[in-house]
C-alpha cells in the first residue's frame, strides 16, 4: 500500500482531521465541494425529482450560510469523491444525505435507499456474539439459501424504485451461496453503493476475482482480532491462519490486477474482551486494508430473552434508514429480530414500495414516533435506538 493511501482525510463537514487509511481526497476537490454554485452546476443538463431538487437546494443553502454539507462528511464520501469522475458525485451526494438524514428527520423516501440482501442466513462459524449460536435459529424455516430468480427480481425492482447502495449480508455468510460470483455479476453497475461482508473464512481466487471485476464498492472482513488465541476463541470454528492467509492473498491480487480499483477494504471487529488491544488490531491489520475499525459489542443475538423495558421511548433509525430481504424473500427492518417477528411481509407476494409503505411497516414507524415502541415485541427490549 502506498504512503499516500495512507494519508489524513480532511473532514469537510467539521474541519478536522480524521486519521484514517482512505485515499488522499485532494484540497482542489474539497475547495469545489464546498463551493454551492460548483454543486449546483452539478445539475446542469440533469431532471432531477422534486425531492432531489429540494436536496439540492438544501445542500447549497447550507453550503452558503454554513460552508459546510448539512451531513457528516466521513473518509467513505472521500474515498467515493476521489475515486470517481464528476459526473457520478451529484448523485452521490444526495444518495449520502438521504442515507444520512432522511432517519434523523424521520423522512420515509418514496422507495428504500439502503438494501441488505442475504445470499445465505446459514454460517459456518459460530461467533460467540452473534445469533447463529441460538441453536433455535439454526434450523427449519430459518436456514437457507436465496434461489437466482428472486434475487434478480429483488435486484430490478431495487433498481426501478431508487435504491442507491446495496450490502450483500445480512444473518448469514454470503460466500457459503454456490451463486455468489452470478450475484455480484448481476449487481455490476447498476448502485452507487455495493458493499459484501464476509468473515473470509471462504474467500477463493476465484471470488476475489469476481469481487474486483463487478465493481464492488466495499469489502467488510469481520475478524475481530489480531492473535490466534483470541480470534479462536471468539470465532468459534474459524482458523485464524486461514483468515489471515486469504486477506493477505485478497490484497495481492488487487494489488497485481487491478491496480486502479476504486474498492475499498475493511477490517470490521466488535470489542468483547479486554485483550483484543484495538491499537494492536489497527497496526497489525492496517498494513494490509484500507481501514480498521473497531467497536464495542451491541445486541446482536438472543435479544429475545432480554428484559422488557418499559423506558424505552426514542425511535429506532432503521425504519427510515434500511430494509433487509431474506434469503425466503422475508422483509424485515432489522436483524437483532433475527426470527421476524416484525417482518412487514414477503417480497414474493408483494412489492418492495407496497412493503416499505404498507400498513404493518407505518404502523411501526408511528408507533415508534409517538412513545409507543415498547408495544411492539422485540423493539421493547432492543435498546437501538440511535437517539
Amino acid at each position: 500500500m502506498s504512503d499516500q493511501a495512507k494519508t489524513e482525510v480532511q473532514d469537510l463537514d467539521q474541519g478536522q482531521n480524521r486519521v484514517g487509511t482512505f485515499t488522499f481526497l485532494s484540497s482542489a476537490e474539497l475547495s469545489l465541494l464546498k463551493d454551492p454554485n460548483f454543486v449546483e452546476g452539478l445539475a446542469k443538463g440533469r431532471t432531477l425529482s422534486q425531492q432531489d431538487s429540494e436536496i439540492l437546494q438544501d445542500i447549497c443553502s447550507t453550503l452558503r450560510d454554513t460552508g459546510t454539507m448539512p451531513f457528516s462528511w466521513t473518509p467513505q464520501e472521500a474515498h467515493y469523491i476521489d475515486g470517481h469522475g464528476q459526473e457520478k458525485w451529484l448523485d452521490y451526494i444526495i444518495y449520502r444525505y438521504k442515507f444520512t438524514l432522511f432517519p434523523r428527520k424521520k423522512i420515509v423516501s418514496d422507495f428504500p435507499v439502503y438494501l441488505l440482501i442475504e445470499p445465505a442466513s446459514t454460517c459456518n462459524l459460530r461467533c460467540v456474539m452473534c445469533f447463529q449460536v441460538d441453536k433455535t435459529f439454526t434450523r427449519k424455516p430459518y436456514m437457507g439459501l436465496m434461489d437466482m430468480g428472486l434475487f434478480r427480481e429483488v435486484v430490478d425492482q431495487a433498481v426501478s424504485g431508487g435504491t442507491q447502495a446495496v450490502t450483500l449480508a445480512s444473518r448469514g455468510e454470503p460466500t457459503l451461496h454456490p451463486q455468489l460470483g452470478e450475484m455480484l455479476e448481476y449487481l455490476a453497475g447498476k448502485f452507487i453503493e455495493v458493499k459484501l461482508t464476509t468473515n473470509a473464512t471462504k474467500l477463493t481466487e476465484k471470488l476475489c476475482h469476481q469481487i474486483l471485476e463487478t465493481g464492488v464498492n466495499m469489502l467488510v472482513l469481520s475478524v475481530d482480532a489480531h492473535t490466534k488465541s483470541v480470534y479462536e476463541d471468539i470465532r468459534v470454528r474459524g482458523k485464524f491462519d486461514d483468515v489471515e492467509k486469504n486477506i493477505r492473498m485478497f490484497h495481492r491480487i488487487r494489488e497485481e490486477f487491478y491496480p486502479t480499483s476504486n474498492l475499498a477494504t475493511r477490517i470490521s471487529g466488535v470489542r468483547l474482551r479486554e485483550d483484543q488491544d484495538p491499537a494492536g488490531f489497527k497496526a497489525f491489520w492496517g498494513e494490509i486494508v484500507d481501514e480498521v475499525g473497531m467497536k464495542d459489542a451491541m445486541e446482536r443475538w438472543d435479544t429475545y430473552a432480554n428484559d422488557p423495558n418499559l423506558e424505552l421511548t426514542s425511535p429506532c433509525w432503521f425504519l427510515w434508514e434500511r430494509m433487509y430481504i431474506w434469503f425466503d424473500g422475508s422483509t424485515n427492518p432489522c436483524d437483532p429480530d433475527y426470527k421476524s417477528h416484525l417482518s412487514p411481509g414477503n417480497v414474493r407476494e408483494q412489492g418492495i414500495h407496497d412493503i416499505w409503505h404498507g400498513d404493518a411497516l407505518t404502523k411501526l414507524r408511528t408507533d415508534h414516533l409517538n412513545g409507543r415502541r415498547t408495544e411492539h415485541f422485540p423493539c421493547d427490549r432492543c435498546n437501538l435506538s440511535f437517539e
